[in-house]
């Protein structure tokens, strides 16, 4: 999996749940299947207080 395949999984988690737990249990999914050195904007999604915001931003900013 590479980071591209997993943004794009937040962002369908986000857009078809619309849930911050389902957004977060996404992440911390697609973070066991990247590369070490890829896994810090997983983490960064699952501890954050708002995760489907922070998604919501990241789609943005595409």
């Amino acid at each position: 999996m590479t980071l591209s395949h997993a943004t794009l999984v937040l962002l369908l988690v986000a857009r078809i749940h619309g849930t911050d737990a389902a957004v977060r249990a996404a992440a911390k999914r697609c973070a066991k299947r990247l590369p070490r050195s890829k896994r810090d904007v997983m983490f960064k999604v699952v501890d954050s207080r708002s995760p489907l915001a922070l998604v919501d931003y990241l789609a943005d900013e595409l």
